[in-house]
């Protein structure tokens, strides 16, 4: 079979699904497409030609429907209809494919996966399209003014896997982040908040129109005395009541922690009022970063990175744990959310000497590519993952302005790491179910 037929086939599988399933299809796009494909030519083009008519699907409808004399678009066959969607998107937006082929290997579709007399009702239609749109290229300019508001699918590659919006303590806004990531031909983002996934549902709107993958994903703080301790989850059911019952307790006590934090601040003579701290974080879950912002409004240092080191660190006069959830549950929960967990930035926790732990609460990974990780570290933490059979993750870190340094795609990994995380994510399901 040829790769495009084979193409073809796949993403009319996808369309078939939409229909049946609804729009959570949208999210496994891409993943099935390179689960069926297997050679990445078949499984790129599969996921152009089912994404690019998902997102054209009303202009095309429309043209279709145009047409119509003796048979209405949403009566006919539910193969024939996605079918002649699939050809309509070739022919309308896809130049460099003849229109002769779009149309015979809709034919052959036709034909294989529906009937014979399919196979004529598709010919008779496409003609019909083909004579009106395409031959004198009369109302095709109406249909390709905007092919597509991004770069095709095929010249994304790489993915950023920790990525912070103003839902905790990044200064982008999710359509901020997705544009960003749209720009730079970036395939797969994971919005990763503290404590919050109120950024994911927003961002996965957008990046289906963008043609971008989102993972749904979340950061845990953990305490592990006299530190903590952050835990990533990928793939994290975002509707999971335990998991939002778990993240309004998480705000509750980031509350209190902040002005328990304040308080120690003034202790010291530096005067810094709770409510100043939830003025900056606005609808975010407040953190110590926000805390790290104000002292440099008001003077008292100079950037992010110093009010950290002499007063919010780990270690630091002011520093206030947080206590609700411990390493283990941490762990437990992100697993009883679908997610897979993962240590976040273990460069900079520094207790290489509790993964072994962590892999017995569950522990299924490890971000070894972050802008903290010198090379050294790079591969020591390749080696761990190894040793415990970790997958491995990685990410920029970004939190927009207050990490100037740490820009979206700064560090990212290649896409075969995020197919492993995606097939960890669907043993760990399967085992759970």
């Amino acid at each position: 079979m040829r790769k495009r037929t084979h193409s073809r086939e796949i993403a009319l599988q996808v369309l078939y699904q939409l229909e049946v399933r609804g729009n959570e299809v949208l999210n496994e796009v891409d993943a099935f497409c390179r689960e069926q494909g297997k050679d990445a030519a078949i499984s790129d083009f599969a996921a152009i030609l089912a994404k690019g008519c998902i997102q054209k699907i009303k202009v095309i409808d429309k043209k279709i429907t145009q047409l119509s004399e003796h048979w209405d678009l949403h009566r006919m066959p539910v193969v024939d209809r996605n079918v002649l969607r699939l050809a309509c998107y070739e022919l309308f937006y896809m130049n460099d494919i003849p229109p002769k082929v779009s149309i015979n290997e809709a034919i052959d579709l036709a034909k294989k996966y529906s009937t014979e007399k399919s196979g004529l009702f598709v010919n008779g239609v496409l003609d019909k399209v083909y004579s009106t749109y395409i031959k004198n290229n009369e109302g095709v300019q109406e249909v390709t003014t905007n092919i597509r508001d991004n770069k095709s699918l095929e010249e994304k590659a790489g993915a950023d896997l920790h990525i912070h919006t103003k839902f905790s303590d990044g200064t982008m806004s999710p359509e901020e982040v997705v544009e960003e990531a749209s720009n730079l031909n970036l395939r797969t983002i994971a919005i990763t908040d503290h404590d919050s996934v109120d950024a994911v549902e927003i961002a996965q709107n957008i990046c289906n129109k963008k043609g971008i993958n989102i993972i749904p994903a979340i950061e845990l703080s953990s305490y592990y005395p006299p530190v903590d301790i952050h835990l990533l989850g990928y793939f994290v059911d975002i509707k999971n009541s335990m998991l939002l019952e778990k993240l309004a307790e998480l705000r509750l006590e980031r509350v209190e922690r902040i002005k328990k934090i304040t308080g120690k601040l003034r202790g010291m003579g530096v005067n810094v009022e709770h409510q100043e701290v939830f003025d900056v974080a606005e609808m975010g879950s407040p953190g110590r970063m926000h805390v790290a912002e104000v002292l440099c409004r008001k003077g008292y240092c100079s950037d992010i990175r110093e009010s950290f080191q002499k007063y919010l660190s780990d270690h630091g006069p002011a520093y206030v744990p947080k206590v609700s959830l411990t390493l283990k549950d941490a762990i437990e929960l992100i697993i009883s959310s679908c997610g897979v967990p993962v240590l976040a930035h273990p460069g900079i926790t520094k207790r290489d000497m509790l993964i072994p732990e962590m892999v017995e609460y569950g522990l299924q990974g490890i971000e070894v590519h972050c802008p903290s990780h010198l090379p050294e570290a790079i591969k020591k933490y390749k080696r761990i993952a190894k040793k415990y059979d970790l997958v491995i993750t990685g990410g920029s870190d970004c939190h927009g302005e207050r990490k100037p340094d740490a820009k979206l795609g700064s560090t990212k990994i290649d896409d075969g790491l995020v197919d492993k995380i995606k097939e960890r994510h669907d043993n760990l399901v399967g085992v759970l179910s």
